[in-house]
């Protein structure tokens, strides 16, 4: 299902039903005078799809309206997320309070390049704002999505945690010849806000959809599509290529995760049991073995986790 209306979101938000939405993912215009932004990034004026829209001078009154009415068609343990400068950040935090959303994380997107500047520092990340309608919804977050408790990298760091870490680093796309409607969020961003917070069959949001990315990656994900977009260059561009773009064709292609979970994981732990693990490490150490080795092997042994372990042994 695909429904995108070349409308602005504060008028032609009724289409959408109330309570309907899954996932809300909105990267509104910053109010920065975005239109002027080929000044500062090397691009060919026939690449950039003209008809920008600026947000309006009020940008708290502005804010106000379209988190409303976000929060309108949000399901009650729907979440989404804001993507947004430092610039008008304060205006969109009072906003969101003003419609009593409940802020879950404040997240940090930081790409690989910024504008240059020489008296102040380089601006190189934007906030990612998660909320949940109320603080009592029970918000849907697929931990295992994308890696497993067990998966480690060369150094023997949890992929996972890894992953799950409140500043992402991922790098902007480029594509040279693609046609962008100004800034464009990177396809892998907004993946994996998609995968952590929805399901598949589940309706995802954008009022501003701008590049479509938004759109592109849900569909591809297999998830249904609303929003909307008010440039109608870029809706008329865009349009025709999400809709013959084929529903779920990533998900064929997405990594199977198989999570391994320590069997006695969160269990209550014994004296008795307790004094064995300290036994054990203690001989494992006589043996040659390094504090980090012998825990793993303990949480083998015993099937508990990292931490479990550790908080035994170093009493």
């Amino acid at each position: 299902m695909i429904q995108i209306f070349n409308e602005n979101c504060l008028t032609g938000s009724s289409k959408i039903d109330s309570e309907s939405i899954d996932l809300g993912i909105y990267d509104p215009p910053f109010g920065i005078n975005e239109s002027n932004f080929e000044m500062h990034y090397k691009r060919k004026s026939e690449n950039v799809i003209s008809g920008y829209h600026e947000a309006p001078e009020d940008y708290f009154d502005f804010s106000c309206a379209w988190i409303k009415e976000a929060t309108r068609v949000l399901k009650p343990d729907g979440s989404m997320y804001i993507v947004i400068g430092h610039s008008n950040l304060a205006e969109v935090l009072l906003a969101a309070k003003e419609s009593d959303l409940h802020l879950i994380n404040q997240l940090v997107w930081k790409f690989n390049f910024g504008v240059h500047a020489k008296s102040k520092f380089v601006t190189s990340h934007y906030n990612i704002l998660y909320y949940s309608k109320n603080k009592k919804s029970k918000v849907k977050f697929n931990t295992h999505c994308r890696f497993g408790s067990q998966e480690k990298d060369s150094y023997g760091g949890s992929l996972l945690y890894q992953d799950m870490e409140d500043v992402f680093v991922i790098n902007k796309d480029f594509k040279p010849g693609e046609k962008k409607n100004q800034n464009k969020l990177p396809d892998a961003l907004i993946t994996k806000l998609i995968q952590y917070s929805s399901d598949e069959g589940d309706n995802v949001c954008d009022f501003f959809m701008g590049n479509f990315t938004t759109a592109y990656v849900a569909n591809a994900l297999g998830r249904h599509v609303y929003g909307y977009e008010i440039n109608t260059a870029s809706y008329d561009h865009h349009m025709p290529l999400l809709m013959s773009s084929p529903f779920g064709s990533q998900l064929p292609l997405l990594k199977k995760v198989c999570n391994e979970e320590p069997e006695n994981r969160g269990k209550p732990v014994s004296e008795e049991e307790k004094s064995k693990i300290r036994e054990d490490f203690a001989e494992l150490l006589k043996q040659g073995f390094t504090k980090k080795d012998a825990n793993k092997a303990l949480q083998e042994k015993y099937q508990r986790g990292y931490f479990g372990i550790l908080n035994i042994v170093r009493v």
